[in-house]
């Protein structure tokens, strides 16, 4: 188990979305270290900030997919609202039964899903957003 890396490969041309994408590794990369896996206050306070932010970001991501009219956007957007509800359920869960889940295990879970949804569903959108940048200027 190792801490998410951010990488050019995860670059999806928009600084304001990269940038995003940067807060969200650093907040899930809390729950890589030994107090961030082991404090329940601390898991309690890394998921509700991942929460908000993760809201935040997907509501600008969004809102830029709707923009440049993005083909996929309801697919996309329907990958963002599972994650959401995941780490929701996972909060639940969680106040429910302070034993009952681990930093490691939302660790785990978050760092797959997010490195894997930045490397292949938004540098999809990346791309598509630079073509339809390409075209605007051959215009």
């Amino acid at each position: 188990m190792e801490p998410i890396q951010w990488s050019r490969w995860m670059s999806v041309g928009n600084d304001a979305l990269d940038e995003d994408h940067r807060v969200l590794i650093a907040i899930v990369n809390k729950l890589y270290d030994e107090a961030g896996r082991r404090d329940p206050a601390l898991i309690e306070a890394i998921l509700d900030e991942l929460i908000v932010y993760t809201r935040h970001h997907f509501a600008e991501e969004e809102a830029e997919m709707q923009r440049l009219n993005y083909p996929t956007f309801a697919a996309h957007k329907a990958l963002h609202d599972k994650l959401t509800s995941q780490v929701e359920s996972y909060l639940r869960e969680f106040r429910t039964n302070r034993g009952g889940i681990s930093g490691e295990e939302v660790f785990l879970f978050c760092s797959d899903w997010l490195g894997k949804h930045i490397l292949r569903e938004d540098t999809r959108f990346g791309e598509y957003a630079d073509s339809e940048a390409e075209l605007a200027i051959a215009e």
